[in-house]
């Protein structure tokens, strides 16, 4: 199996949910205070470590892409969830966050990284699920450091608190016109934070993107939905 980034010989797992979201949620993860997979197929499925491949998508990736290509991208992801779930008062539905506070100086930079993290999963997503979308301009995005113009994020604050202590990724969701997708979604969710991740060609004017973000907004304030 190729790399679907660079096509260069993939041998790592990009994980469904990043390793510091699932620390910082969970804490220490071994075989005395495991995590519990529910999936549609099984439920209460034990791991015992952040690092087990129940945890990653099958679809494989390069050690350069996984790592230090994205490297900058998982960062600038880890700062924002921490800030986001860490905030006080806490987020809830209407709160505006300024950008400027979780990265001062550097918020079109760091906000672009954020939007490459997540094309990274959706890319995994669309190769393990075979999603009838074009892997290309996501590659081309992730190597070229420049925004995809079809995919925008939607920041959620999660009010049930029931699920205050998940994580975990949604199925993905897709609506074709004349054979091809015209709009895809799937959320990403840690704790009381929940990204949408969507795909919108542009005659799509869905209700979710009302208040989505994209890297060529040049807004430093970021709205957070909910229901």
């Amino acid at each position: 199996m190729n790399c679907w980034i660079c096509g260069d010989k993939a041998s790592s797992g990009e994980h469904k949910i990043k390793a510091s979201d699932l620390r910082s949620l969970f804490g220490r993860v071994n075989q005395k205070t495991p995590l519990y997979i529910h999936t549609d197929a099984k439920r209460n499925q034990a791991v015992g470590g952040i690092k087990s491949d129940r945890l990653k998508f099958k679809s494989l990736l390069c050690e350069r892409c996984n790592n230090q290509r994205t490297q900058p991208h998982d960062r600038a992801w880890e700062k924002l969830s921490n800030y986001l779930r860490s905030r006080q008062p806490p987020i809830r539905p209407g709160s505006i966050v300024r950008l400027d506070t979780v990265f001062p100086g550097s918020v079109r930079k760091s906000m672009l990284d954020v939007h490459l993290f997540f094309l990274k999963l959706f890319g995994c997503i669309i190769r393990e699920h075979s999603v009838l979308l074009d892997l290309a301009p996501f590659s081309s995005a992730i190597l070229g450091q420049s925004p995809h113009p079809k995919v925008h994020l939607a920041f959620w604050a999660v009010t049930d608190t029931r699920f205050h202590t998940r994580a975990g990724q949604s199925s993905i969701n897709t609506a074709q016109l004349q054979g091809h997708v015209a709009f895809a979604s799937w959320f990403y969710f840690v704790g009381a934070l929940s990204v949408n991740v969507m795909y919108a060609e542009p005659s799509e004017h869905r209700r979710g993107l009302r208040q989505a973000w994209h890297p060529h907004s040049i807004s430093k304030r970021l709205h957070i939905v909910g229901e």
